[in-house]
């Protein structure tokens, strides 16, 4: 926009004046042979004037493509004509020697520059403004930036106050003192001086743009991202795409996806095909559940640069291909392998592990608990809940029957018993953790057949152990411990009456048994047996008649 202003004006009105700030501008966006041309002709248009700028700004065209003698005679010619008394004239040139110095660097934009020059003439400048009561901020910006190149950070900071009481609406001056602070790495003023940039000149956007890289620098992503829309919004369609790329890596990282996708977008539709961008758009999409979006890239992005791979772009991948192909479930689970091969922070086979669960595969996800398990250096307690879970549903989907039912009975009872020692780690890493002790007592019940259970009284002790904790522990009857009970009252009544020959005991068992599931028909039987019934009396026998005689 600031270009075609510039242009418009000096083609309608190609006074010297135009052409100096057409030329300036071009000399800012590092285009010096057009700004070249623009000098020219604003010389051309006022030849005789003495403060002409336009031969200011050809020196700096000199200055700028390494031509320094020929810049110094330019310089030294206007200043001899203007008595060394012009104020814009000095600055210009003291700007000029400066090599113009970016606020996103805080770098010059040429390299041929002169910053003690440049100090010298803007304070010429400077005495000038004091014996006269005039004000020129940009005289104090360059003697500022001329400061910093010659690494006086605290004389420079000096210089930009100064140019802030010469205008408090100055914008860049707080910016640039910011940036100074940034780099001597206190960011609590470099954030207060880039905050003061933004309110007291909303319309100088590189002071968002700053601010966001200084957050972002900070890892403090979500304000980067928000600092540098605001950038971009500002910039409207004079934003360049590296500006719109840039605010979008941002959002990125703030894991805002919803904007990455357009901006990504748009900036490949201007042509540029990186291979990172088909990444933020795979990401995005995944993010934002539009899964077969997520396949399409980010299978490019590997296609395009396999090298540059890390652990999500094939977490990512594999989880999309869950949801979209369930058919292609081996070339996911593959991808999701990969993932947790690369990854380093999260144990990628927990989650394979809890697809193959949910799938009811438990064999399976047996396989990725247990390297999920070797995965970690101490593994938690979940991780332990975690394995013992498949390995108890395989046990219980065995069924001894047949002629392998003795084979079968050894793998339900080898299951079971793995299961168990699982527990027992439990147990050992947190004593007053209720659920491994009836798992426990379960395994070692299910282990075995009911002659063996009342043979060998494994699970009792541990099913007896079980309701003392019940007993003593403070929280509410749920259904989870309800349920356990009613399966270990019943065991330890059979098991009394069975194997300890103890009725009165099996009664106790029993009557507990009924408390808490009163429709219990084993219990009720066994408390209250039937009435034996009456025995009948004997039928009769027909006396025999007596044999006729003969």
């Amino acid at each position: 926009m600031a270009k075609e202003t510039f242009e418009k004006l000096a083609t309608a009105t190609p006074s010297a004046e135009n052409q100096f700030y057409l030329g300036y501008y071009y000399l800012r966006t590092k285009q010096p042979d057009l700004a070249r041309g623009a000098f020219e002709k604003g010389l051309a248009a006022d030849p005789k004037s003495k403060d002409n700028l336009n031969k200011v700004g050809l020196g700096a065209v000199a200055l700028a493509q390494g031509d320094r003698t020929s810049a110094q005679t330019t310089f030294a010619e206007i200043l001899k004509a203007t008595k060394n008394k012009n104020i814009e004239v000095l600055q210009r040139i003291s700007e000029a020697y400066t090599g113009y110095v970016m606020i996103d660097s805080m770098k010059p934009i040429y390299k041929t520059t002169d910053p003690a020059r440049a100090v010298e003439l803007a304070d010429i400048a400077i005495a000038l403004m004091l014996k006269n009561g005039s004000k020129n901020q940009e005289v104090y910006m360059s003697k500022g930036d001329a400061f910093f190149l010659k690494g006086e950070a605290g004389p420079a900071v000096s210089a930009y106050e100064d140019a802030i009481n010469a205008n408090p609406s100055l914008g860049e001056a707080f910016a640039k003192v910011a940036k100074i602070y940034w780099a001597g790495r206190n960011y609590e003023l470099a954030q207060t001086n880039f905050k003061k940039a933004i309110e007291v000149d909303p319309d100088y956007a590189p002071a968002n743009k700053e601010y966001a890289e200084l957050y972002f620098f900070v890892r403090q992503y979500k304000n980067a991202s928000k600092f540098m829309d605001a950038y971009v919004e500002k910039l409207g369609t004079c934003a360049t795409d590296d500006e719109i790329l840039r605010s979008a890596q941002f959002n990125f990282v703030a894991e805002e996806f919803g904007k990455v996708g357009p901006k990504t977008t748009k900036v490949m539709q201007s042509g540029r095909d990186n291979d990172v961008l088909y990444r933020m758009l795979g990401w995005a999409a995944y993010k934002e559940n539009q899964y077969e979006k997520a396949i399409e890239n980010l299978k490019k992005f590997l296609q395009k640069a396999p090298q540059k791979a890390i652990d999500n772009d094939y977490r990512y991948l594999g989880n999309s291909m869950l949801r979209v192909s369930p058919a292609d479930t081996m070339a996911a689970i593959a991808n999701l392998e990969k993932a947790a091969e690369m990854d380093t922070v999260e144990n990628g086979y927990k989650e394979i592990a809890a697809f193959y669960n949910g799938a009811k595969d438990y064999e399976k996800a047996i396989t990725y608990y247990e390297k999920a398990l070797k995965w970690e250096k101490n593994p938690s307690l979940q991780d332990l809940v975690n394995l013992s879970l498949p390995i108890y549903n395989v046990a219980n989907r065995i069924f001894p029957t047949g002629a392998d039912s003795s084979s079968l009975r050894e793998k339900k009872r080898d299951y079971f018993l793995k299961a168990d020692s699982l527990y027992i780690q439990m147990i050992e890493r947190k004593p007053d953790f209720l659920y491994p002790y009836a798992q426990r007592a379960k395994a070692n019940y299910f282990a075995y057949t009911r002659e063996e259970v009342m043979e060998n009284g494994k699970a009792i002790p541990l099913m007896e152990n079980y309701i003392k904790l019940v007993a003593a522990d403070t929280a509410p009857m749920d259904d989870t411990k309800k349920s356990n009970l009613k399966l270990f009252y019943q065991v330890l009544g059979a098991y009394a009456f069975t194997a300890q020959k103890d009725e009165a005991k099996a009664k106790e068992w029993f009557t507990k048994l009924l408390e808490i599931d009163p429709g219990n028909k084993t219990a009720t039987e066994f408390l209250n047996p039937p009435a034996p019934e009456p025995a009948q009396p004997a039928a009769k026998t027909p006396s025999k008649a007596p044999a006729k005689k003969s």
